[in-house]
């Protein structure tokens, strides 16, 4: 794309995004009743996503201890000769710990609603509507615990485990420091890639992180609350620039 087709594309974009948050904006103030419906929305629409996690920590869950007995099973028919094995023992180990980390994330996002949720619904309310709420939100909590413990011990197993086809990674998969003595053990392949995967993760979080701080300015609108949203959201841009751009320029200019 052409500088002036990418410059008047920039202003468009600019000026929609300008018409809509103003149309948003006076539809706010001005319809009180569009107000309590959002406020009604946004109550159910926690109860709605803890069922969600709830259901995809099982099935993750699931799938974690297959891909961990799959790479054991793997692990046993290992021949010297054979470099295959070894290639597919160590990708269902690794989707295990991958599979484990999503896990972990989900769970501490569920977690986060539980209590906002408990708040809002109580079993006081007209006919027992709170009740799937209320429960819905305990399930989350025991699921969550369990979850922990389980994916705790498969992480630590699956580590061992690639550490036994690759005896020169190093590394207790509960230490502290486990991350640094893993990387050190690599080798510059595995490096480079963890530099590539890096700064992809980086650039589409930054994207997701930019129209985070647009939803939080809009549900500013109809909730003064929001403000803590585009604090926390833009406090994590922040830190994930700073980051990036701290340890890139120590990169290119430390003295040789």
């Amino acid at each position: 794309m052409s500088r002036r087709k990418s410059f008047w594309r920039y202003i468009g974009v600019t000026l929609i995004a300008a018409i809509v948050g103003g149309a948003m904006g006076y539809i706010a103030m001005q319809s009180q009743q569009f107000v309590w419906s959002l406020q009604g929305l946004f109550k159910t629409i926690p109860v709605v996503f803890c069922t969600l996690f709830l259901i995809t920590i099982i099935i993750v869950t699931i799938v974690t201890i297959l891909k961990y007995n799959k790479g054991k099973k793997y692990l046993k028919l290992i021949d010297d000769d054979d470099e295959d094995i070894f290639l597919l023992a160590d990708k269902e180990f690794s989707l295990a710990t991958t599979l484990n980390s999503f896990g972990q994330i989900l769970g501490m996002i569920g977690l986060g609603l539980v209590i906002p949720v408990m708040n809002e619904w109580r079993l006081t309310d007209v006919d027992g509507i709170a009740v799937y709420p209320m429960f819905i939100s305990l399930a989350l909590l025991v699921t969550f615990i369990v979850y922990m413990v389980i994916s705790t011990i498969i992480h630590v197993k699956a580590i061992d485990m690639i550490k036994k086809i690759y005896p020169e990674k190093k590394g207790y998969a509960l230490d502290k420091r486990f991350e640094k003595t893993w990387l050190d053990s690599c080798d510059e392949h595995e490096r480079r890639n963890i530099g590539e995967a890096s700064y992809y993760a980086y650039k589409n979080t930054s994207k997701v992180l930019s129209w985070a701080i647009v939803v939080s300015l809009f549900i500013g609108m109809f909730n003064s609350i929001a403000y803590i949203f585009v604090l926390l959201i833009g406090g994590v841009w922040l830190v994930l620039f700073i980051s990036y751009s701290k340890k890139i320029n120590e990169l290119e200019f430390k003295k040789k």
